[in-house]
């Protein structure tokens, strides 16, 4: 057992030298088996083994029993046992979760807590791993379960043998290769008497039919190697979603960049606007719907959507992307979408916190800008210290080898004429409105269709800000949802009301902070 277990570990880079294993330990043959093979290893690999246990108060008086004799079991070998309880019943109910999801959760929270606990002791995150006792027969049964729910081929994959957990703490399952069979005969030859969990016999959960029903009934009947064979598929499936998954990434990595702290590091072919992913649709065109499907899947997981991504989601992405409607979209669950925004798809969360009001842009916020109305005197003033600021710069700039970089007063500031007001308008920082109108070269526009015709994508308009006097927008802010480099650096000025110090004795400023 020992051997095989260590081949695993070998094979699937689970466990190096020195390593902290946080281990759950139920009580049941899985746990216990591995818990001894673990101790066996920790004298020859320099482990550390922090086993938890987790009470979920499913079975009153049985579940403190296997609290019990899991705290006796590690205190036999001088190990500390760390109990959690929690009631999942209850969780179960006040979240709406199954009693399965209710009690993964309260697991996986107390082994992070754990592991979070070791490293803040200076254990650095690549030496702690998180072990489960998934075994063999476990992953039979969760290839049979997706089959049976309709899974694509990732899904016949089943159970990985690691997998990232919270802040570089990976999670393993050293006992993949092992059947239940092994695990009950190795326990027995110990004799380590592990707990039973009775409810394991009981067929009102359809993990438990598979197990109980199906898989004995497809060995009796058609294959007595059937948890070897559906197992084998598995890791044939595995390494051809991995294949697969990594040329998808090439790409998604190429017609995609990641935006830092709001800014837009769009390359004129690509960007991520916020917490939203943006891919033009071009280079979607010639792929084989099996590596696009995947690029969708990535920018849905890159964005927050970890589950419940299905075939006909992703039907429903490649809809919008032929769609003829440049600003085309689709719901998916939890609140995600995605949108066409004319020759790009944009996959993004909706926030149930923004409100078009506030202001609240990406880039840009309201509180962001100052607005104040100077006379002559005052703005003439004003722009001597822009220019002082600038001259400071552009010195501090040549005296550290700089020169030649752009150098400017460092915030943007927009100036108009005070003639506007005499209308008994007050000018305001906001959102658009309907009605909303702004003057280029040759008249007037809808802002509507002004936004239209610089290709602003439909989402984004109401997070657009602006300054505004009544329905005459004097100056549509800077924005990384402009396609023209000008706009998104500077926004775009109304044609009309700009300030000439000159003649006007008011004149409106509006400059960042």
């Amino acid at each position: 057992m020992k051997n095989k277990i260590l081949k695993t570990i070998t094979e699937h880079n689970l466990i190096t030298d020195g390593m902290h294993i946080v281990l759950g330990l139920s009580g049941g043959p899985d746990s216990v088996c591995l818990f001894s093979v673990l101790c066996l290893l920790a004298e020859e690999m320099n482990l550390t083994i922090h086993p938890v246990h987790i009470n979920h108060k499913f079975r009153p008086g049985e579940a403190e029993a296997d609290q019990a004799y899991v705290e006796e079991l590690c205190r036999s070998r001088g190990i500390r046992c760390r109990s959690f309880v929690y009631d999942c019943p209850a969780i179960a109910r006040q979240h709406k979760l199954s009693p399965e999801e209710a009690g993964r959760n309260a697991r996986y929270e107390a082994f992070f807590k754990v592991a979070e606990e070791i490293r803040s002791t200076g254990v650095p995150a690549d030496k702690i791993a998180v072990a489960v006792a998934h075994n063999a027969n476990d992953q039979c049964e969760t290839i049979l379960f997706r089959i049976m729910r309709g899974t694509g081929t990732d899904g016949l994959s089943g159970i990985a043998y690691k997998r990232p957990g919270k802040a570089g703490t990976a999670v393993i399952r050293p006992l993949l290769d092992v059947t239940r069979e092994e695990i009950e005969k190795y326990c027995d030859e110990q004799k380590l008497n592990p707990r039973i969990d009775h409810t394991n016999s009981s067929t009102d959960y359809t993990r438990n039919r598979i197990r109980l029903e199906l898989i004995p009934y497809m060995a009796e009947k058609f294959n007595e190697n059937i948890v070897e064979t559906v197992n084998r598929l598995g890791k044939i499936a595995a390494e051809d979603r991995d294949y697969i998954h990594g040329e998808a990434r090439k790409i998604f990595d190429k017609i995609r960049q990641t935006t830092q702290d709001g800014e837009n590091t769009q390359d004129g072919e690509n960007a991520q606007y916020g917490h939203d992913i943006s891919i033009f649709t071009p280079p979607l065109e010639n792929l084989h719907p099996a590596i696009r499907f995947r690029v969708y899947n990535m920018a849905l997981d890159d964005i927050g959507m970890k589950g419940n991504i299905t075939r006909t989601q992703m039907e429903a992405v490649e809809r919008i992307r032929l769609s003829h409607s440049p600003s085309a979209s689709v719901e998916l669950t939890d609140g995600f979408e995605v949108c066409r925004a004319y020759d790009r798809l944009v996959f993004r969360r909706k926030s149930e916190e923004w409100k078009p009001e506030k202001g609240n842009c990406r880039g840009h916020r309201m509180e962001d800008w100052k607005l104040t109305i100077m006379n002559r005197q005052e703005y003439c003033k004003f722009i001597e210290e822009k220019k002082t600021a600038e001259a400071e710069q552009t010195e501090e700039a040549r005296r550290n080898g700089r020169v030649g970089q752009t150098s400017a007063s460092g915030q943007l500031y927009g100036a108009f004429s005070g003639r506007i007001l005499e209308s008994g308008v007050k000018p305001e920082l906001r959102t658009r409105r309907l009605g909303d109108t702004i003057a280029i070269k040759g008249g007037t526009k809808k802002l509507q269709d002004f936004f239209t015709d610089c290709k602003v994508p439909k989402m984004y308009r109401d997070e657009m800000l602006l300054l505004a006097a009544g329905n005459r927008i004097l100056w549509v802010l800077p924005s990384e949802h402009f396609t023209d480099e000008r706009n998104r650096q500077k926004g775009r000025f109304s044609a009309d009301f700009q300030a000439d110090p000159t003649c006007d004795e008011t004149i409106i400023v509006l400059e960042q902070k």
